[in-house]
């Protein structure tokens, strides 16, 4: 593991606005992380918030540059870093983990990680992403949130957050060196055979269509989610055209 700069405050409203505001004040080492023990503004994707429970959860943001990596190849950071959470969690011994797309890690049909990551882009390249990661961890109940779920309320255990966080940026740092090799199919690969749901009928519904049975068959090398539906034709979506029903 690289040497990281680990930034820790008390609260914040957001560690994404946090680093990338310092990321305009001075130069980012690779893996920067600011992690807080409690977030006010979290958010997650589609204009989104992130629920988290002060001191029993894992907030935290990763500053990452890149050289080369076109802005048509984003959709990889997604995935590299949805990979580096799924196997932290595996390495934790999570029960049943699944990536539901585009990057919310599910352990059975709950949700115990969410993801934002945040690119700059300098022509046709990236040249950083700020990568925010929240885990529940310790937490022992969510109210009016039913399908959320904490390492704890998976495994009935008790888990060292700083623990958590050693192992996150191991794993960060390893899908993260696959990227910058350009290991693209690899990564590509990895994912889609971690999908929630991957090939099993359930009911997803769009603005023209209140309902309907589907099943999903993976995702595109640019995120679009592949759906087949009754006549066996392959549709793809984005994420704000289409929603999951449980």
């Amino acid at each position: 593991m690289s040497p990281v700069n680990i930034i820790k405050l008390s609260a914040t409203p957001s560690t994404n606005t946090y680093l990338k505001d310092l990321s305009k004040t001075c130069f980012l080492k690779d893996y920067t992380v600011v992690v807080t023990s409690r977030q006010t503004k979290g958010r997650g994707q589609v204009d989104s918030q992130w629920h988290s429970q002060p001191s029993s959860s894992l907030t935290l943001s990763v500053f990452k540059r890149f050289k080369g990596l076109q802005v048509s190849q984003q959709w990889y950071v997604s995935m590299a870093v949805s990979l580096a959470v799924f196997n932290t969690l595996t390495h934790l011994k999570i029960p049943e983990i699944s990536i539901k797309w585009p990057n919310d890690i599910m352990s059975r049909s709950k949700k115990c990680c969410g993801i934002l990551i945040e690119n700059t882009i300098k022509g046709d390249q990236i040249d950083a992403s700020v990568i925010g990661i929240g885990i529940n961890v310790n937490e022992k109940q969510f109210n009016d949130l039913p399908l959320a779920s904490s390492l704890r309320l998976a495994t009935g255990n008790y888990f060292d957050i700083s623990l958590v966080l050693k192992i996150l940026l191991q794993e960060l740092e390893i899908e993260l060196t696959r990227l910058e090799n350009q290991d693209f199919e690899a990564i590509f690969n990895s994912y889609n055979k971690r999908l929630f749901r991957l090939d099993a009928v359930a009911v997803y519904s769009t603005k023209t269509a209140p309902a309907f049975n589907a099943i999903l068959r993976g995702v595109t090398t640019s995120g679009l989610l592949v759906l087949e539906n009754d006549s066996s034709r392959r549709d793809t979506y984005n994420l704000k055209e289409i929603k999951y029903h449980f």
